[in-house]
């Protein structure tokens, strides 16, 4: 049976520590390498891409962001298990296992922000129909960092080796 109330630690350091109680209402998404990890010839044709789009936005008058690959395609924002780490902050690097030297893979990142203000490319369907001043971009309360996000790595070839991390 749930409890009515879940219980609190007494000491964490800060506020933002512990992500306050919310809703959760997961949903499976498909994502794609951060940009600088894919191979150059790929990475210039995203770019080209981009610029395309850009450029179409612009004939056209439009005031919306034509959508990047990094922010709208990628990798989402928030709180999520598995698929690609962001490296925003840090050139990416591989993480390898100090046990094994086995490439380790991305288990949970915890982000600041569920999504992105600007664009909402990635906002949950269940915010869509809420009145944009009801919205809440960070239901978690949580504060990675500076407004950042930390990206826990496992060794998939033996669970019970360290974990690495990676603030972002």
């Amino acid at each position: 049976m749930p409890l009515d109330t879940p219980p609190r630690p007494a000491l964490v350091g800060f506020k933002g520590s512990v992500a306050e109680p919310c809703v959760l209402h997961p949903e499976q998404v498909v994502t794609y390498p951060y940009a600088s990890s894919l191979p150059a010839r790929l990475w210039r044709r995203i770019d080209s891409w981009e610029e395309a789009q850009a450029r179409k936005a612009e004939r056209r008058g439009l005031d919306d962001e034509p959508p990047t690959y990094h922010h709208d395609l990628s990798i989402p924002q928030g709180c999520r298990v598995g698929g690609f780490p962001s490296w925003h902050s840090t050139d990416p690097h591989p993480m390898n296992c100090e046990a094994c030297a086995a490439p380790m893979v991305l288990l949970l990142t915890l982000d600041s922000c569920e999504w992105s203000g600007a664009d909402g490319s990635w906002m949950p369907d269940e915010e869509r129909t809420i009145a944009e001043r009801l919205r809440e971009r960070c239901p978690t309360q949580l504060m990675i960092g500076r407004d950042g996000l930390l990206n826990v790595f496992v060794c998939p070839a033996d669970p019970g080796h360290p974990h690495q991390w990676s603030l972002q």
